[in-house]
């Protein structure tokens, strides 16, 4: 009964925010987010802990509280624009998004190895993945299923309306990989804590984080390019950037490469949340998994 409350409350919403005005419905997604971060008080905390290790000694309590607000802000923008957008048109979702660094994107996709798009939650990254698949190549989505089931459905299809696929977090890295020898494109979100024995504990924010060493490994067996891109938000716009493609040092010794290529894919990510770091997803518990 839970679940199905809150599918239909959802649907109610969705419809809702989709009539609107895009303006209207991105400041009620704004004012949504502030709501949440006066009334979520573990997470307001989660996010102003997180924030206070990373950048206590460089910035004010005052600066803190504004980033976390602006943390929930994001999110509540960024859900009303996903589901604003999908009653609409691509050329609408194209009109209102920037791309930066294509001359990467295009050099990657002619080496014809499979291309590794490494992201985050950061700004809209639902939006982007959408944007991306316009481009004209499909992305496999790597991503773990809600809890809910019915609005797992409705988001999966969002994600696959412009014809990019969802691939369970489950799917095994065989499959990713031959993914990759065929040329496709994967993209990955390599920001969240994960258990030990899946883990090396790497630098994030000064602090041992545990990333998943899945994609080191399947980067040093394939060849595959990897390009950092992340999605800045811009007023009523959005501007996807794409860095150029990341280096992977390959030693021979595997312990080693594995350690040193998860380090530099959270380096990467760690140097665009310090540029943005409303972007982020700071109510995650991103340290929670410790080396014993």
């Amino acid at each position: 009964m839970k679940q199905k409350a809150e599918y239909f409350l959802a649907r109610f919403f969705i419809r809702f925010f989709e009539i609107l005005p895009f303006r209207v419905a991105l400041w009620g997604g704004a004012l949504f987010g502030r709501l949440f971060y006066l009334a979520d008080r573990r997470h307001r905390l989660i996010a102003l802990g997180g924030l206070q290790a990373a950048f206590g000694r460089e910035r004010s309590e005052r600066e803190l509280k504004r980033i976390a607000s602006g943390v929930f802000e994001n999110l509540g923008k960024s859900i009303v624009e996903f589901a604003w957008i999908q009653g609409k048109p691509p050329a609408e979702l194209m009109r209102r998004t920037t791309f930066e660094g294509m001359e990467h994107y295009e050099a990657a996709l002619r080496k014809k190895k499979g291309v590794v798009i490494l992201t985050a939650h950061f700004g809209n990254w639902e939006w982007m993945g959408m944007a991306l698949s316009l481009l004209g190549k499909r992305l496999n989505v790597v991503a773990r299923p809600l809890d809910n089931p019915d609005l797992n459905r409705i988001i999966n299809t969002w994600r696959e309306r412009y014809g990019n696929r969802v691939l369970n977090k489950r799917t095994s890295a065989a499959e990713i990989m031959r993914l990759l020898k065929a040329g496709e494109m994967i993209g990955i979100l390599l920001d969240q804590n994960t258990a030990a024995r899946e883990a090396v504990f790497v630098d994030y924010f000064g602090r041992p984080a545990a990333t998943h060493k899945g994609l080191a490994i399947m980067a040093l067996r394939t060849g595959a390019a990897l390009l950092p891109t992340f999605m800045i938000r811009e007023k009523g716009r959005h501007r996807v950037v794409i860095e150029k493609p990341l280096d992977i040092v390959r030693t021979g010794d595997l312990e080693s490469d594995l350690r040193e290529a998860t380090a530099l894919f959270t380096r990467t990510i760690e140097a665009a949340v310090r540029r943005h770091p409303d972007h982020w997803l700071w109510v995650h518990r991103r340290w929670k998994t410790q080396p014993k």
